[in-house]
């Protein structure tokens, strides 16, 4: 997939790796974080009046080649087998020992707009592999774009990314999510106001625990 070499097993992939289209040289090099340097606190900008101010987010590698090389293929090129690539390594590696029980991975939607000219939801491909190795539900529809914004890459100030997202997300119709625990999956972790708006719309409507679970961030500011 990423240096185009024919894959044979035992000289340069394993049954795994083969099955993901990727050799173990290519493999070596994507950027994996140190397993405690994988939670963060959603917001890179705090804020007193926050809400949810203990709402963390999971992020599995380093925002560098190949996996944003991989991501942006996916987003642009529509080359979605990048997209379950990186998703099946976020399911691999996603921790299994939080002492209770998951109910549902629930992707960022894209608004209608988006949604159309893309043909396809980045954060619900990221989301398969995370909800194929805990056996989980992917809940597409858990919540909708009540408009459309414009991308988070346009802005670089928190503030205005927190202002494009502010009333975006609502609970999609006839849902009931009292009491769920939800992993909520999006492709990369900047600032954080798109991930914190849609956790904080899950738990006003009566989530009892939300995690956000992202491909990748530059950030440093590592809560472990």
């Amino acid at each position: 997939m990423i240096c185009g070499s024919v894959l044979i097993e035992g000289r340069n992939c394993g049954k795994t790796t083969g099955k993901l289209q990727v050799c173990t040289s290519c493999l070596s090099t994507f950027p994996v974080r140190d397993s405690s340097e994988r939670w963060f606190p959603c917001l890179s900008d705090p804020y007193e009046q926050d809400p949810i101010p203990d709402f963390s987010v999971w992020a599995l590698f380093h925002y560098d080649a190949p996996v944003t090389t991989l991501l942006r293929s996916m987003k642009f090129n529509s080359k979605i087998y990048c997209g379950t690539l990186i998703g099946e390594l976020i399911g691999r590696e996603f921790p299994k020992d939080i002492p209770f029980q998951w109910d549902a991975v629930v992707p960022i939607p894209l608004s209608e707009k988006r949604m159309e000219k893309r043909g396809f939801n980045q954060a619900e491909v990221l989301a398969q592999g995370l909800a194929k190795h805990l056996n989980l539900p992917i809940c597409n529809n858990v919540i909708r774009r009540t408009r459309h914004t414009h991308q988070q890459s346009r802005f670089t100030e928190p503030s205005e990314r927190s202002e494009n997202v502010k009333g975006a997300f609502a609970i999609g119709e006839d849902w009931d999510i009292s009491g769920w625990n939800i992993l909520l999956v999006d492709d990369i972790l900047t600032t954080g106001s798109t991930m914190h708006e849609a956790a904080r719309i899950l738990l006003e409507n009566g989530a009892c625990r939300v995690f956000g679970v992202v491909a990748a961030t530059h950030r440093e500011n590592v809560e472990s």
